[in-house]
């Protein structure tokens, strides 16, 4: 009994961090170090929402914004991508960087549909390494 309590609370927390909506497939997520995203924009350790900004005109422009959604950090657009087998939970994608360097997101997954990809800019890649 005491285990199966532990592994609802453990799936009860996990829902918490990584909650989805059909719709815009609004997505909160934290991240415990800084994070680079296109547009040369860094987003330090915290918590953030990431979402289709409008589904109906575009599903591949998608916001980056604080948990409350009052401060957007980016609004971009992804490159859609299938995967073989599609994704069962929602999955943020950090690309590998030089050493010293921030990893940047480099794909957002949504259950049972394609994904996007962001690509990174070789210029965006070198002010990055500039600032550290």
């Amino acid at each position: 009994m005491r285990r199966i309590l532990m592994v609802v609370l453990l799936v009860l927390v996990c829902v918490q961090v990584a909650s989805a909506d059909d719709w815009d497939r609004k997505t909160a997520f934290s991240i415990n170090q800084p994070v680079r995203i296109p547009g040369k924009v860094v987003l330090p350790a915290g918590s953030y929402v990431i979402k289709r900004a409008d589904p109906a005109m575009d599903p591949s422009l998608v916001r980056i914004t604080d948990p409350t959604e009052t401060k957007v950090y980016a609004t971009l657009f992804g490159i859609p991508v299938e995967l073989r087998n599609l994704a069962e939970t929602t999955r943020l994608i950090f690309g590998e960087s030089p050493r010293g360097s921030l990893e940047p997101l480099s794909a957002w997954y949504y259950p049972g549909v394609m994904g996007l990809e962001f690509p990174n800019t070789e210029s965006e890649q070198n002010h990055s390494q500039s600032s550290n």
